[in-house]
């Protein structure tokens, strides 16, 4: 071989070897400066807790309607007003009959003293004042019978008078006045707009970071209101995979029925994902320390994706130039702007 070839490839791979040696010239921030806390959504909307429809307990013929559709009715307040007719009438039979009963009783009373009185001077069998006495027990549960039906007789007259059992708004009135209500009959829907929860609709694999998470907030028509997790049920929805999250509203409530979206900062901190490099297959950053590059291996990262650290790992993030950059590589670094 040419002696002047020679010395040139020599040159070439010692000049090779020294550059191969050089630090990498790279640019780096702390690892506190470039972490961020992804924010996350799910669809939601607001739930009354007191929502359902006010139903006969009786069978009665509708009179009249107290509301309309969008009043506002207070827990007590009267609804609806079916015919008590059948029940008075009722009341009033059992109310006489009660009153005969008394009168027997009385009276049976009255002969069962005198004939104990004539026992004791031997004027009365003994048949005979057993025979009273039982007149008179027999009597006393017939009275009791009979109160029991007049109670009851009261008391479904008194339903005849259909109350709100709850504060709220009807919103449905789907009875008609003069049709013949049975028990179970709908007469109105009542739903309450203060009792109202969010329903959040969660994937199975958000629910660690929204129960981890402070700071709720339900946007929806413009405006964001504060909300505190309360419970996530604990069933699995197997057709979306979800669970559903309930919520508290801290301050204003909207209206049930609000459609919107539940918004939460993840606690834990995370990379962005434009700092994220692939070496051997497999997601990470590098970071330098004592002028070493060092690759950290993110085995659950996804492109595109920011990822999690847990726990945040020591050194100052590679910035650029890291694109050529090995595992334990000497680097020069310089902060970036």
């Amino acid at each position: 071989m040419n002696i002047s070839i020679l010395v040139f490839l020599c040159t070439l791979l010692a000049t090779t070897t020294v550059r191969g040696d050089e630090p990498l010239q790279v640019t780096t921030k702390p690892l506190e400066a470039v972490l961020i806390h992804p924010k996350e959504e799910a669809p939601a909307e607001t739930r009354s807790l007191n929502d359902g429809l006010i139903t006969a307990q009786v069978t009665a013929t509708i009179v009249a309607f107290s509301v309309q559709v969008g009043d506002r009715v207070k827990s007590g307040e009267l609804v609806v007003r079916l015919d008590p007719w059948a029940y008075r009438l009722a009341e009033r039979r059992a109310g006489a009959e009660l009153e005969g009963l008394r009168a027997r009783l009385e009276a049976t009373r009255k002969r069962s003293q005198r004939s104990q009185q004539l026992q004791q001077q031997k004027q009365a069998s003994d048949e005979k004042v057993e025979q009273l006495d039982s007149e008179v027990k027999e009597l006393t549960a017939q009275i009791r019978a009979v109160e029991a039906t007049l109670e009851e007789a009261r008391i479904q007259a008194e339903k005849c008078q259909v109350r709100a059992p709850f504060d709220g708004v009807i919103v449905q009135r789907p009875a008609r006045i003069g049709v013949n209500a049975t028990p179970g009959t709908p007469l109105a829907q009542l739903v309450d707009t203060q009792a109202v929860e969010l329903s959040a609709t969660i994937p199975a694999n958000r629910v660690e970071s929204l129960t981890r998470a402070t700071g709720h907030e339900f946007t929806h028509d413009g405006r964001s209101d504060p909300v505190q997790l309360r419970v996530i049920v604990p069933i699995v929805d197997p057709a979306t995979r979800a669970q559903e999250a309930r919520m508290i509203f801290t301050g204003d409530k909207p209206v049930p029925g609000t459609v919107g979206r539940v918004i939460w900062s993840d606690p834990q901190p995370h990379l962005p994902p434009w700092l994220l490099t692939r070496r051997d297959n497999t997601l990470g950053v590098f970071l330098v320390r004592e002028e070493k590059a060092f690759f950290h291996p993110l085995p659950d990262a996804l492109e595109g994706h920011p990822a999690r650290l847990d726990p945040l790992p020591e050194g100052a993030v590679v910035i650029s130039g890291r694109e050529s950059l090995a595992h334990q590589a000497p680097v020069k670094s310089s902060p970036a702007p």
